[in-house]
């Protein structure tokens, strides 16, 4: 359970370079063993004769310099095999895969295209450094190509010690050896000689290759948001309104991500009254979806079902056929959903919606009041993925509710979003006063609950916040 520097004793695939079998050392090294510590980190152990012309920094009983291995420094753009880094952080002892090292990096054969290997068994907190050579300034992206069963990895890349990206989350691909690409912006860099670290956040994935290019005009400004590609993807904002007024706080909190400026090229359509078969009044708040999302990017399905499908519908297929993905925050029932994808597998039956059309939702009330057949429907035909609930803290996805109401102040007064959040606590403490039957105890007691939320920050890769101070935090700029 060691951070290592490990020789690789035979070829490295994606770099086709052998070692050589005998080694010359450095001379005068160093004076102190924090110096060798510096350069190779915790597996450096002594400064071998300290201040003479023979030190030599030993990492355990071998000479630190004959376990590097004289792979070369990856040329930018250009792509970086996984299994081929520099220097590394494991959790755990020995090669799971026992493949190509024979360190404590687990690495396995790839049946992707090309073959070769893939690290695997990633944990988090472990890491991956490559040391890259940019031959060019400007501005860069990376693709990265992963593959998970079980989804709910996640990862940044930093550059030279700086994180370069919000955490990037990994869904589920259909299997280990089953490869998806995910892409982010690495902003700027300089050219000339850098250390690019991949950090495990959350592990159950596979990575294969990391593949990093000049962004060119052609790109369109093209960047990772998350899961989200903000250059052709749509997100799909489905609220009930009813009867609970969580959803009413669940758009003053939606509308004020999409304020942040990191949002200003996510594409984005809302829905309210996206309700199933539960029973209570729907609340009506049309100044408020006005306020979130804008008078033309909100459909309302409580007033005429039918013709919010018809609205809905024609921005998804126009999507679709613009090679782009919908990502649905289901914070009502799946009803309207199901209407949109069975209208999309009659008219573009070409459309994989298994593939294309993903359902992301927290709450199992909102499964139980949906149509049995309708959840049925869109569990069969799309990718749905049923995420932690967001109602408390120490869940797999963030805490939106809580009777703490001390950022209320903050939120109402915010020169930005304070309009939207005056309108929501105003909508849903009206509710509360005229509500029949159940009643809201977060928002009646003056809190805040718009746990439907932690959908959009599972999309958008911002499911490190724990609650609503790191939330408010975060977006109140």
């Amino acid at each position: 359970m060691k951070p290592a520097r490990t020789l690789l004793t035979g070829l490295f695939v994606g770099s086709v370079i052998m070692l050589a079998a005998n080694y010359s050392y450095a001379l005068d090294q160093c004076n102190f063993t924090s110096q060798c510590k510096t350069q190779y980190g915790p597996i450096a152990t002594d400064c071998a004769d300290s201040y003479s012309d023979h030190s030599v920094c030993m990492c355990g009983s071998q000479p630190c310099d004959s376990m590097e291995p004289s792979a070369p420094t990856f040329a930018i753009p250009g792509r970086i095999e996984a299994e081929d880094y520099h220097r590394y952080f494991d959790t755990s002892t020995g090669n799971s895969g026992g493949q190509f090292r024979s360190d404590n990096v687990d690495i396995e054969k790839t049946t992707d295209l090309n073959a070769g290997f893939n690290v695997g068994w990633v944990d988090g907190n472990e890491w991956l450094e490559y040391d890259i050579n940019v031959l060019n300034s400007g501005a860069h992206k990376a693709t990265i190509r992963v593959a998970s069963k079980p989804g709910n990895g996640m990862f940044t890349l930093a550059v030279d010690g700086t994180n370069r990206t919000n955490a990037i989350a990994v869904a589920a691909t259909g299997g280990w050896q089953q490869w998806q690409n995910l892409q982010t912006d690495l902003g700027e860099l300089t050219a000339g000689k850098h250390t690019l670290r991949f950090n495990v956040l959350a592990g159950g994935f596979n990575i294969n290759w990391i593949d990093i290019q000049k962004t060119t005009d052609t790109d369109n400004g093209a960047v990772m948001l998350g899961k989200f590609n903000t250059s052709k993807d749509l997100l799909l904002g489905h609220f009930d309104s009813k009867p609970d007024p969580d959803d009413i706080h669940a758009v003053a909190g939606l509308g004020t991500m999409l304020k942040d400026a990191r949002f200003s090229k996510v594409k984005y359509h809302a829905v309210s009254g996206a309700y199933g078969i539960q029973g209570g009044n729907y609340i009506e708040a049309n100044n408020l979806f006005n306020l979130a999302f804008g008078a033309n990017n909100w459909s309302n399905a409580h007033l005429n079902w039918n013709k919010a499908l018809d609205e809905t519908t024609s921005k998804v297929k126009a999507t679709l056929t613009a090679n782009g993905d919908i990502w649905i925050q289901e914070a009502g029932q799946s009803d309207f959903t199901a209407d949109i994808v069975k209208r999309i597998k009659a008219q573009m039956p070409a459309i994989n919606t298994k593939t294309r059309i993903h359902v992301i939702q927290h709450s199992q009330w909102n499964e139980d009041k949906t149509t049995p057949a309708d959840l049925s429907y869109v569990k069969q035909n799309t990718d749905y993925q049923k995420i932690d609930d967001g109602n408390s803290s120490n869940n797999a996805t963030p805490g939106f509710n809580t009777k703490n109401g001390s950022y209320w102040i903050s939120a109402t007064s915010n020169a930005s979003v304070g309009q939207l959040w005056t309108e929501a606590k105003k909508v849903a403490d009206a509710s509360i006063e005229n509500h029949v039957g159940w009643v809201n105890p977060t928002i009646r007691d003056g809190g805040f609950d718009f746990s439907d939320v932690v959908e959009d920050t599972w999309i958008f890769g911002f499911n490190n916040l724990k609650n609503t101070e790191g939330f408010f935090n975060e977006f109140l700029n």
